[in-house]
């Protein structure tokens, strides 16, 4: 489902049909791994360290040439779960399970809806104004992410979503098509080959990492290369549609896909038999979660939103399927102030993990206006935040393009606001980009300063030192201390030059008690907290 709204009716019957092996005269070879995986597939592999094995094996097209004899319709091949989307009318399902080869089969739909077909539309480093986006990308530090030249260039994402609407029209994504970054689409729903004539959620939270408009709305990875996906079908709510996410995991893997943002999830569905509970939320036992974490064994980051039921009591508050799988970064949701939003999906994970992994903002986030050409509006939901997150994994990700995957992961957790203490509202907090770097071994070279020492703490005499941290600042500083009441006490401003980037002041006699130093420069802030004894 999507993580914002929609409606549900019913559509066509479709199976998920399990294979027992890869074998059946499969032509399809570990040691010619060229025929079914990309140039660039392979490079991630090898460069994660990280070896073929069967699940890279498509599977085997004598047993989906089979399936079809029978008068079956296979949709898609799942190479990672052995099997095939299939549609079939119910009187064909026994003849399949009779197949030798066949394991068993699931259903994935019941009712029947029209199909619509669709005609296809056609249609460098700088001073960036972020206009209303300035705050959900400052809180993740993608601000200082852009002033240290990454924006996401020579990585490739796929948005997996309902659709795209009018993605192709929209000034802040205009540049996407300009630039030839938006490298595929496909319909897995309608497989009419047209993604922007359908949903409008995907186009946002697309806005939200690849937008570019000065001074309205600029996205993490502006610069980064994009797959659409549409696997989501608003009315309806059956298992056909993860189905459907794990056939794009496939094609995101096969393509050399670096990042995935997921901006649906799981919990019931229109045929109350599929639906999943807290127990299911083991990251073992819902087949789109298995596939997310297969997808990360196989070098790719997938960003995942833990999805918009943490006020519903019926389900428990807890997260969305896939957002449970390991080894993935799920992502919840806070307001501009960084405090938790109330419908963000929690964990734990049934088996005791810790989930979310980071959150971002989702309260009133900033995004594109898709029912327009070149309008903006704030719209709130777990679907926003985790488009925010994967645009900040992708420019870090090619700041330290050595990493693995799972590092990248590590390093985003241990940014965090709450990494020392994680919780299950909010998991390891805010993640940020300049901590991430510099905790990976990056040596700053801003113009403006990265954190702020306050010493002597406690003060026992006058004088506080304010010392600018990897930083080569040059100018002034406007500084004030305020007692815990927040009355100013002191208040000036000092100059710092690439030489000297410590500086005193003299606060006088002050009374016993705690302080807050806050000191602005650069556009940036800061706020530390003294004790002061004398």
């Amino acid at each position: 489902m999507l993580l914002f709204s929609g409606l549900a009716i019913a559509q066509p019957k479709k199976y998920l049909v399990y294979f027992k092996d890869k074998q059946g005269g499969n032509p399809y070879s570990l040691a010619n791994p060229g025929q079914f995986l990309s140039a660039k597939s392979l490079q991630r592999r090898t460069h994660q360290g990280l070896a073929l094995d069967s699940t890279d094996l498509p599977v085997s097209p004598s047993y989906a040439t089979q399936v079809s004899a029978l008068g079956a319709t296979v949709l898609n091949p799942l190479k990672w779960l052995n099997g095939a989307i299939v549609s079939c009318e119910p009187s064909l399902l026994s003849q399949i399970n009779s197949l030798p080869f066949v394991l068993n089969t699931k259903v994935l739909n019941r009712k029947s809806r029209q199909s619509v077909v669709r005609s296809k539309k056609n249609n460098g480093t700088q001073s960036i104004e972020y206009g209303l986006s300035a705050g959900q990308n400052i809180m993740l530090g993608i601000d200082s992410m852009h002033a240290w030249g990454y924006h996401g260039e020579g990585m490739t994402i796929s948005v997996t979503d309902a659709g795209f609407l009018n993605a192709n029209n929209h000034v802040a994504l205009s540049h996407l098509f300009q630039n030839q970054h938006i490298l595929g689409v496909r319909d897995f729903v309608d497989r009419d080959g047209e993604v922007y004539q359908d949903h409008w959620h995907g186009a946002s939270c697309l806005s939200n990492i690849g937008g570019y408009s000065q001074g309205n709305l600029i996205g993490g990875a502006f610069n980064a290369s994009y797959y659409l996906f549409r696997t989501e079908d608003v009315p309806s709510e059956y298992e056909i549609e993860p189905a459907y996410w794990v056939a794009a995991l496939e094609l995101s893997d096969s393509l050399g896909v670096d990042i995935v943002s997921v901006s649906l999830g799981y919990t019931t569905f229109d045929d109350a038999s599929m639906d999943y509970s807290y127990s299911t939320l083991n990251g073992a036992t819902a087949f789109a979660s298995i596939a997310a974490s297969k997808a990360a064994s196989k070098g790719m980051v997938v960003v995942c939103a833990t999805g918009n039921e943490g006020n519903n009591t019926s389900w428990g508050g807890w997260l969305a399927v896939p957002s449970d799988a390991d080894h993935i970064l799920s992502v919840g949701g806070v307001t501009a102030g960084q405090t938790l939003s109330g419908f963000s999906g929690k964990g734990p994970t049934s088996d005791g993990r810790i989930k979310p992994d980071v959150v971002a903002q989702a309260t009133d986030a900033y995004t594109i206006n898709p029912f327009t050409n070149d309008g903006f509006a704030n719209y709130s939901g777990t679907s926003f935040s985790t488009p925010l997150v994967a645009g900040l994994v992708a420019g870090f990700w090619q700041a330290h393009p050595n990493l693995t995957a799972l590092q990248v992961i590590d390093y985003m957790r241990n940014s965090g606001t709450l990494h020392d203490s994680p919780n299950s509202e909010m998991g390891y907090g805010v993640p940020n980009f300049i901590r991430a770097h510099i905790t990976a071994g990056a040596k700053p070279r801003l113009s403006f300063p990265i954190d702020l020492k306050v010493y002597p703490n406690p003060l026992a005499g006058s004088m506080l030192n304010l010392e600018l941290i990897e930083s080569n600042a040059l100018g002034w500083a406007e500084y004030q201390v305020t007692d815990i009441q927040g009355i100013r006490t002191n208040t000036g401003r000092v100059y710092f030059d690439e030489v000297n980037q410590m500086k005193s002041i003299s606060l006088g006699q002050l009374p016993e008690g705690i302080y807050f130093v806050h000191l602005q420069m650069g556009g940036k802030k800061f706020t530390r907290k003294i004790s002061v004894s004398q």
